[in-house]
């Protein structure tokens, strides 16, 4: 199965063009205000069209709609019955699992799906509910020291620290998936090729929210484990 994973597109998805596939996943942050249910259906539209047998996307810190009005959501969402969304969960495609959550850690209020950094037993309680099972994990942030540094900061405020999260790295040590998506920290967009799991940052946009990173979606083949 050929994944292409986009991530960040705020609002301007349109202004990408996807050569249609496999499966198209989308690592959240698709709004730019949050609250504005004529974002979200716009980008449903958008993603439906896509030619993609498969169409997967989570939520992220932006997009708060997701967070305060599950009702409104999801009767928007019940109009695209070709896509899948995740929150805190997972689907099933030819044999491999697919598990999706929005949160991160962070140390400013205000954002969607976030919990205090630090706040260990917070963070392992969120990635406690991933499955052991899980091949392909999604997840808004990145993990700690892995396509998480801000590398080309656009406001002297961008901290240059790793920003992912600790307690999402052990858990994914522990189930060992193939490959996990996010996005989240912009400019670290790109592929880090571990032992075991495959981490793609597919944030789309860099840090000036402009389509200025290298690539605008990022393309991974997986394939079923024999056990």
């Amino acid at each position: 199965m050929k994944l292409h994973c986009i991530s960040d597109t705020h609002t301007l998805h349109r202004q990408i063009n996807l050569p249609g596939g496999d499966t198209l996943i989308h690592a959240g942050d698709i709004m730019s205000g949050g609250h504005d249910a004529g974002e979200l259906l716009d980008f449903l539209l958008w993603f439906d069209e896509q030619r993609y047998t498969n169409k997967i996307f989570i939520a992220g810190n932006h997009d708060h709609l997701f967070e305060k009005d599950s009702i409104l959501t999801g009767r928007l969402l019940r109009q695209f019955p070709n896509i899948t969304y995740l929150q805190d969960s997972g689907t099933k495609i030819d044999g491999i699992n697919f598990f999706g959550s929005p949160w991160i850690p962070t140390n400013f209020p205000g954002k969607a799906f976030s919990f205090p950094r630090n706040e260990n037993i917070i963070a392992n309680q969120r990635w406690a509910h991933i499955p052991t099972d899980t091949d392909v994990l999604i997840t808004h942030g990145p993990v700690y020291g892995k396509l998480d540094k801000i590398l080309h900061p656009v406001r002297e405020s961008q901290t240059k620290e790793y920003l992912g999260d600790v307690s999402l790295g052990r858990r994914i040590e522990e189930i060992k998936p193939q490959v996990h998506i996010c996005g989240h920290i912009h400019s670290s967009q790109g592929i880090f090729n571990g032992e075991i799991t495959t981490h793609i940052n597919a944030a789309s946009l860099g840090e000036d929210y402009q389509y200025s990173n290298k690539r605008r979606y990022i393309e991974w083949d997986i394939t079923l484990k024999i056990t």
